[in-house]
């Protein structure tokens, strides 16, 4: 065999899924050794179920429906396999589980950098960044439900792209749809979709129907009005610790020395006189934020082109990448495995250049790296290390949110030349499979449609 017959192209997927290979053996054989969330929430939740207790029904759940198989499959793996040879404890399973979640992610990143023709080095920036980052959270990646999280969001964004039919929108709305019942705060993207797929609105509803009585059908039924213990949960949470809230009230109380950490629901927050008064602020400032920007961007949406699959996919992951930016910064509830859920998609966006990648994976590795490095309680002038860690954090997620500011306005300009072009795209757009599937791009502009 000629060694030199073989393509480049297949060397460099060799040697990426080689340093994935090595990052994952890390990640397995470290784990955290003080605290998992496997052992504390997630295997008691199991074994009530096993017992006979009911989700929402008999019991305070605070998870939305989708995390009941993700948590219950592993207790069936490790009864399963109790006597046999090899013995798959909880723990053992749901790692395992987050593994595979984690391998088929990556390939899908992999095909989304192979379909945008992302090569050279912002290819070995977008891949290198990806396995150094989720690398470093070590301690999060497979003790934690955000990767599902990560994952579900990322089909949703991807795949109208990958598959480019009716088929593809309900793969989309199908992730959308299912990450909302893993963690509910994408939510509001409903919106922003919708807007990018207002050309074609019965299709849109007809799909996210579809998708969404696969996800949500079955836990309606069976749950009904009992799910709103979970939503109920959510609101009576605290400022958590590491929010961005929590830093600028521990920077107060540096001064004040009113505030005190306290554990509520497996979770450290923030409490006292200067912090009740932040929660009256945050029940407006927060739902305010979140607010302005989908105005924001649902404005920007209908103004921008939206003809090509390669169009939609762009500003639907454009967007999607500054809503969870946002949320970082105005969240009152922020814990730190919540800072994983934008490297997928900072990994596959197409930047102009590689030096805005570059800027944009130096401010998300201080995220991970400030956030998930212990640090001692050593004194630096006004502030105790892990404050000004915070604030480091802070300030990073800050920029992100500039830097998405400043890509925003440049996105038209790329809309109608990069991404207007169905040749742009790995391949041309099928022919309509679908009543009310868009009008190819030709026929399009001969009739001078704006969508």
């Amino acid at each position: 065999m000629n060694i030199s017959a073989i393509p480049k192209f297949s060397w460099k997927i060799a040697l990426v899924m080689i340093l994935f290979g090595l990052s994952r053996i890390y990640i397995w054989y470290n784990p955290p050794k003080e605290f998992t969330e496997i052992i504390y929430s997630y295997m008691p939740y199991a074994h009530l179920w096993a017992s006979g207790t009911r989700p929402y029904l008999d019991q305070w759940y605070e998870y939305p429906p989708a995390t009941i198989p993700l948590f219950y499959v592993p207790h069936l793996i490790d009864m399963t396999t109790r006597y046999w040879p090899i013995h798959w404890n909880y723990s053992v399973a749901y790692r395992g589980e987050l593994f595979i979640i984690d391998m088929l992610l990556f390939i899908g990143i992999l095909k989304a950098l192979h379909m945008l023709k992302i090569t050279g080095k912002q290819f070995w920036v977008a891949i290198g960044g990806y396995l150094v980052l989720t690398t470093k959270a070590h301690h999060f990646l497979y003790d934690t439900m955000d990767l599902s999280f990560a994952a579900a969001i990322f089909l949703g964004v991807v795949g109208p792209y990958f598959l480019q039919n009716f088929s593809g929108k309900v793969t989309g709305w199908f992730g959308f749809w299912l990450a909302t019942a893993l963690k509910y705060v994408n939510a509001p993207l409903a919106v922003l979709y919708a807007g990018v797929e207002r050309s074609n609105w019965k299709q849109m509803i007809l799909a996210a129907g579809i998708g969404g009585a696969v996800v949500w059908a079955v836990p309606g039924l069976m749950y009904r009005s009992s799910l709103q213990v979970s939503l109920v949960y959510h609101q009576i949470r605290g400022i958590q610790i590491d929010s961005v809230p929590a830093i600028m009230i521990r920077s107060i109380d540096r001064y004040t020395r009113s505030e005190k950490v306290i554990e509520i629901y497996k979770n450290y927050e923030i409490a006292g006189p200067i912090t009740d008064q932040a929660k009256h602020v945050m029940t407006i400032l927060f739902p305010a934020v979140i607010g302005l920007f989908l105005v924001f961007s649902l404005f920007q949406i209908l103004r921008f082109p939206v003809v090509t699959a390669a169009q939609r996919f762009i500003i639907t992951l454009h967007f999607t990448l500054g809503y969870i930016f946002f949320f970082m910064l105005s969240a009152k509830v922020l814990s730190t495995p919540f800072l994983l859920w934008h490297l997928p998609l900072l990994a596959i966006y197409p930047f102009m250049t590689n030096r805005r990648r570059l800027q944009y994976v130096v401010f998300s590795t201080i995220i991970i790296f400030s956030s998930m490095t212990r640090v001692s309680n050593a004194e630096i002038w006004i502030f105790p290390l892990p404050l000004w860690m915070g604030w480091l954090r802070t300030l990073s997620i800050a920029a992100l949110c500039a830097l998405w500011w400043r890509e925003t306005g440049k996105l038209k300009g790329r809309l109608l030349t990069e991404f207007a072009d169905e040749g742009w795209q790995q391949a041309p757009l099928p022919k309509p499979s679908f009543p009310g599937d868009p009008l190819p791009l030709k026929a399009a502009r001969q009739k001078k449609t704006v969508v």
